[in-house]
């Protein structure tokens, strides 16, 4: 029997059949499409069987290429994962790491963070996106994504960072305007303020363990918490904000709490990332580095 030796070849088919399509593997793998075709045809003349069908929508596998799929891809994920290991921690701790990251969270905490680990691995180049859309990481060819709020099940690595307490707050003048607030029924008839206008229930829970529900009027709609922060300042209304965001605000004076006796329920943030990348070393130091901030934090 000949000897195989394009083990190049058969890892790069791994990296379209996981992306389904080349120009996704070309935005996980860096290689342009027309590479990625011409190996992939290669493997296929090598192998002497169609392990794919191209169509529209990316490309299908065929019977042996599923089989071929099936077969390979955990040995080659040991493969990456023994390299790793016997790799030494500054070599191990380079190479490009795309993340996706929610703006206000960024700017405030993880984007600082990412610079003082850049500055201990030189060899790290870190791409940062920030937008608050949930993005494809096999798709769109992301390492990390950070995400706020519940995480549907996605055969994804995941590890929660923390879970971030936020309070009910308002400027003191609109507090003084609304003396009349004593119950969590009360936020019913004042305005209020919040990332989107359909987000109209706030899950409260007083320090006794009782529990409301409550459905405030979205007067003021903004998809960055700096920018509610301001509107509260400015007397527009209510917010119901993290923790970290509004220290300064609180301490100054320039915010108040809100029926400080009860609190909203926390957001939880999760990162996620492919578990068969061979960058998975980086990604889980990163993911510490945020991690044990948080935990300081707390």
């Amino acid at each position: 029997m000949k000897t195989f030796v394009d083990f190049d070849g058969l890892a790069l088919f791994i990296r379209i059949a996981e992306a389904g399509g080349l120009a996704a593997a070309e935005r996980s793998t860096g290689i342009s499409k027309a590479t990625l075709s011409r190996r992939l045809t290669a493997l296929e003349d090598t192998l002497n069987v169609r392990l794919v069908r191209r169509t529209k929508k990316g490309i299908v596998l065929t019977e042996d290429g599923q089989q071929l799929f099936d077969r390979s891809r955990d040995a080659f994920l040991l493969a990456e994962q023994a390299v790793a290991t016997i790799q030494d921690d500054k070599a191990a701790l380079s190479g490009t790491v795309r993340l996706s990251l929610p703006p206000d969270l960024a700017t405030e905490v993880l984007a600082p963070l990412l610079i003082g680990f850049k500055e201990r691995y030189p060899d790290v180049v870190i791409d940062m996106t920030l937008g608050d859309r949930r993005v494809s990481l096999i798709e769109e060819g992301y390492d990390l994504v950070v995400r706020m709020g519940s995480v549907a099940d996605s055969g994804l690595m995941f590890k929660k960072i923390a879970s971030l307490p936020r309070t009910l707050v308002a400027s003191p003048a609109f507090m003084a305007n609304h003396s009349e607030m004593k119950t969590p029924a009360d936020l019913n008839a004042v305005p209020a303020l919040a990332i989107r206008r359909d987000l109209v229930e706030w899950d409260l829970r007083s320090g006794d363990g009782n529990v409301a529900k409550v459905h405030p009027k979205i007067g003021f709609a903004a998809n960055r918490q700096t920018i509610l922060i301001e509107a509260a300042i400015s007397g527009l209304g209510i917010a119901n904000l993290p923790d970290f965001m509004i220290e300064r605000a609180l301490a100054s004076g320039d915010l108040v709490r809100v029926l400080p006796e009860w609190r909203p329920s926390p957001v939880e943030m999760t990162a996620l990332w492919q578990k068969d990348r061979i960058t998975g070393r980086l990604i889980k130091a990163i993911v510490a580095e945020f991690t044990e901030a948080f935990a300081e934090k707390r």
